[in-house]
């Protein structure tokens, strides 16, 4: 013992219980405090938590917080395409109403880019047999060549999402650059729903479109709907690319009026016209055009882009090597991407003008 201690004791007597009682208070003081200020801190962390996530929440809509960020139910089109399908092969597809072509301007004259759609009809009240006019666009791969809301007219592609057919008149919904989501039938573009007359004809005739997209379109690619659609009916919602559809349709011509070598109303071509004309028959004809103006069959190589290489005039160029012989050559100005070249010759006894 400490001599402070001893003289202490002498004093005041044996002071070790009055020191144990003071160092458990002490200690209990100490581990009082130090469980209160624990437990502040516990409650005032878990209330910044549920701050931060209410403020997120009330931030972000509750849709992009959910599964749609991830994998989800696939669409599968089977059932859907052999129910339009089916629709298509029985008639039961479309409802042309040809009436609604009245308003279109009636051409004296159709450009190089211009042709005749094969089907013929008739107006009330009218004589004459007419078709529509169908155009097709220039730089058709290195700018965007169609509107939301223009008819066109495509080749029929089976090999897509869902099927389209060249014998049905088809509407631009979208074009390149725009986000089209379809599901369950609900179809928005741009995050907006679509609003046009023809998707209130829809609505009245209780179509239902199919697909299931959520896409952005790229730089060749258009979304596209029936145009006449039957009533109550399951039609296709496809994206489709721009080397699919064949132009659009930009007025009527008129078989008696109208100065087209669709309508073989002149003899007198230039080559470029007869290979039109050439492709013309072998795409929508039965050969008699090719039969008509040729000494023998025309043989086209490079068959399966018959409808591409119609399609694609505006990047062709012919030059003459002879009075008698032509090159045609399509260029499309891009590195790595091949020509087509074709040459025409002139029969020299004037049986026929330009051949293949």
């Amino acid at each position: 013992m400490d001599p402070f201690k001893k003289q202490l004791d002498d004093l005041m007597g044996d002071t070790s219980l009055q020191e144990s009682h003071i160092k458990k208070r002490v200690k209990e003081d100490l581990t009082l405090r130090k469980t209160q200020r624990s437990w502040h801190v516990q409650a005032v962390t878990a209330a910044v938590a549920a701050v931060a996530v209410f403020l997120f929440m009330t931030a972000v809509p509750f849709t992009q917080n959910s599964a749609n960020e991830g994998r989800g139910v696939p669409y599968d089109p089977l059932d859907d395409l052999a129910q339009i399908a089916t629709l298509q092969k029985t008639k039961k597809l479309s409802t042309i109403h040809y009436e609604s072509f009245a308003q279109l301007p009636v051409l004296d004259r159709l450009t190089d880019l211009q042709y005749v759609d094969n089907e013929e009809f008739t107006f009330a009240g009218k004589e004459g047999l007419y078709h529509t006019v169908i155009e097709r666009q220039e730089n058709l791969f290195d700018e965007a060549v169609y509107e939301a809301g223009d008819a066109v007219r495509t080749m029929t592609n089976t090999s897509s999402h869902l099927p389209i057919y060249e014998n049905a008149y088809y509407e631009v919904i979208a074009v390149p650059g725009d986000r089209v989501v379809l599901q369950n039938g609900k179809l928005t573009v741009n995050g907006k729903p679509v609003k046009s007359e023809l998707m209130e004809l829809y609505e009245e005739n209780g179509n239902t479109i199919a697909g299931g997209y959520d896409q952005l379109l790229n730089a060749r690619e258009y979304f596209l709907v029936n145009h006449f659609p039957a009533e109550n009916t399951l039609q296709a919602g496809a994206i489709t690319a721009v080397h699919k559809i064949y132009g659009q349709v930009v007025g009527l011509a008129e078989e008696n009026t109208t100065e087209s070598i669709y309508f073989g109303l002149a003899n007198d071509y230039t080559p470029e016209q007869y290979f039109d004309l050439y492709l013309y028959d072998q795409i929508f004809g039965d050969g008699m055009i090719s039969e008509r103006l040729s000494a023998g069959d025309i043989s086209f190589p490079y068959v399966n882009r018959l409808g591409e290489l119609f399609l694609e005039a505006s990047y062709r160029s012919v030059t003459y090597v002879s009075e008698t012989e032509v090159d045609i050559r399509y260029q499309y100005g891009r590195e790595g991407v091949g020509e087509y070249k074709f040459k025409m010759y002139k029969d020299p006894a004037g049986f026929w003008q330009w051949g293949l």
